[in-house]
């Protein structure tokens, strides 16, 4: 079976969306960090590769990273998925940063699946995805691998610090979970971040994060 992944180009604050789908299976769609305000491109993209968003992946709680869930949950009914901190804040426009970007804010329903445990594995169309708590960018983020993909959000990004100076951020907690994805190099794993280029994690000096 061959997973197919799109990314797509949040607006108005530039981010990674991205698109996970199996032809072979199904038109069934995971969308990982569907950040668009008005989320036209995404749905064009949708609806050109004939795909059903059921469910939605969230990184983190962060305004450019969930905006454009709404819209998916009302016309698809897709699911959210996120850790339970996440949950809680999308639910809080302060918590997210929305209300902080233009001073009037969203909020997002909460989350119908949370992952809560450190390696939470869950099956999604024969396909195995293992959840990993992410602290360091916020206290409430995750990252999770599905094949020889890695799905890090913004807690790791192809040349950039990570911040960490944001509500609930870490600078010590991002060191932790680090020193967790440094298990997984050798793997072969490519690396889908929260913004800018994907790379290959067995090439990468991790220590760029910090």
């Amino acid at each position: 079976m061959a997973l197919e992944i799109i990314r797509v180009i949040n607006e108005p604050v530039s981010s990674n969306c991205f698109l996970l789908f199996d032809r072979e299976v199904n038109n069934d769609c995971l969308v990982v960090d569907p950040g668009c305000e008005i989320p036209d491109v995404l749905d064009r993209k949708l609806s050109e590769l004939r795909l059903w968003p059921k469910f939605i992946v969230l990184t983190h709680e962060h305004f450019d990273h969930i905006w454009g869930c709404n819209a998916l949950v009302q016309k698809y009914h897709a699911q959210i998925i996120c850790s339970t901190i996440c949950s809680e804040a999308i639910q809080d426009a302060k918590k997210n940063h929305s209300m902080f970007y233009n001073q009037k804010g969203f909020v997002l329903p909460p989350a119908d699946i949370c992952v809560e445990d450190i390696d939470w594995t869950w099956e999604w169309n024969g396909k195995q995805i293992t959840f990993s708590l992410a602290e360091g960018h916020t206290n409430a983020g995750i990252y999770f691998r599905i094949g020889k993909n890695l799905f890090t959000g913004d807690t790791l990004l192809k040349d950039l610090k990570t911040v960490t100076k944001l509500f609930c951020g870490s600078k010590d907690k991002l060191v932790v979970t680090i020193d967790q994805i440094k298990k997984l190099q050798g793997e072969g794993l490519r690396v889908y971040p929260g913004h800018g280029d994907c790379f290959d994690l067995d090439s990468y000096d991790l220590n760029k994060a910090f």
